[in-house]
């Protein structure tokens, strides 16, 4: 699916954007040419037309060689799966277009007013991934008029950027807010996420998008959290007693990302009903929690080397907890009992 020479070359090189608002042009332009932004487009728009399963494996091995990386080529192809929410003449305008990358988001932080042709849009997203090269930008907005939710995809051109990420970790990701003033958006370019507007032959499309999503932001976690125990073992090669610690919260983590897979792959080849929806969503919930408790449980076994902001096992971390702020990856509330 991906060459071992690039992994190598990506984990190699991390050093180079790890402390970066953005990653260096020619990173982006190999992006671009192994087509890692176009998994879930037809061939005949210039895609590489990936499974679900193919882009989950992708998305791990690319986040264990850096997580920035990894988490980027997960947005950015992630927003494939709307082509069929598109007429095919726009769909084609939107993805077949060489540099062409989506990013955006999910909030509904806009207003928008239908107008003759379409509507007229105004609002300001923030975390936007992939900002600094991105050619769509997508949003959901509120209708004025009835307060239903639909999206739009606006040109770079017809966006205001402002570059605001200051995070601790996934500093390279470019998740930057952007915000339209009173944007006419044609009728062609706005949709409901979920609706198609023709069938394209990929199975991926017929995935909830619920699902869609959570498989491949979960990808991202086990890559960085697999990432996280091998880099420890490095460290510690010289500290058996050490590492015999590790490895049990290492095998913890292993065996939750293969059952992982495993439904990503059964999600992938048959189609979840709706009534199944939620099993799926709280199975995928309940083995993403296993690896974040998994890493957390070996923190305190890693002594000063993971404190220290200039250690790659330091950089893994960070970027682990951030991707946890994630909406869709937060560990369900606790219930906290009231003391008398």
């Amino acid at each position: 699916m991906i060459e071992a020479s690039l992994l190598d070359h990506l984990r190699n090189s991390a050093y180079r954007w790890a402390e970066q608002a953005t990653i260096p042009a020619d990173v982006v332009e190999r992006l671009v040419a192994e087509r890692l932004f176009k998994l879930f487009v037809p061939t005949w728009f210039g895609g590489r037309q990936s499974s679900l399963l193919e882009a989950v494996n992708l998305y791990a091995d690319l986040a264990r060689a850096d997580g920035s990386i990894g988490w980027l080529v997960q947005i950015g192809a992630g927003g494939g799966f709307f082509v069929p929410s598109f007429s095919r003449e726009i769909a084609e305008q939107l993805f077949a277009p060489e540099h062409s990358v989506i990013a955006g988001s999910g909030y509904t932080s806009g207003i928008a007013r239908r107008v003759r042709g379409g509507y007229r849009v105004q609002g300001t997203w923030r975390f936007a991934s992939g900002a600094q090269y991105a050619s769509i930008f997508t949003v959901n907005a509120r209708l004025a008029d009835d307060g239903s939710i639909r999206a739009f995809a606006f040109d770079r051109s017809q966006v205001r950027i402002t570059p605001d990420w200051h995070a601790f970790g996934m500093r390279a990701t470019s998740s930057w807010t952007f915000e339209v003033h009173d944007v006419f958006v044609p009728e062609e370019r706005s949709f409901v996420v979920g609706e198609h507007r023709w069938e394209p032959p990929l199975s991926v499309y017929q995935t909830p998008f619920l699902l869609f999503a959570l498989s491949s932001m979960g990808a991202v976690a086990f890559g960085l959290g697999l990432a996280f125990f091998e880099e420890a073992a490095i460290l510690f090669e010289g500290n058996p007693s050490r590492l015999d610690v590790l490895s049990i919260h290492e095998a913890q983590a292993t065996a939750a990302w293969r059952e992982f897979i495993a439904l990503v792959a059964q999600i992938s080849s048959h189609p979840p009903t709706d009534e199944s929806i939620e099993m799926h969503r709280s199975r995928l919930a309940h083995l993403l929690n296993l690896l974040r408790q998994s890493v957390l449980d070996a923190l305190p076994h890693c002594g000063m080397a993971v404190a220290d902001e200039h250690t790659r096992l330091s950089r893994i971390l960070r970027d682990f907890l951030v991707i946890w702020q994630h909406e869709l990856l937060r560990p369900s509330r606790a219930v906290i009992p009231i003391m008398s």
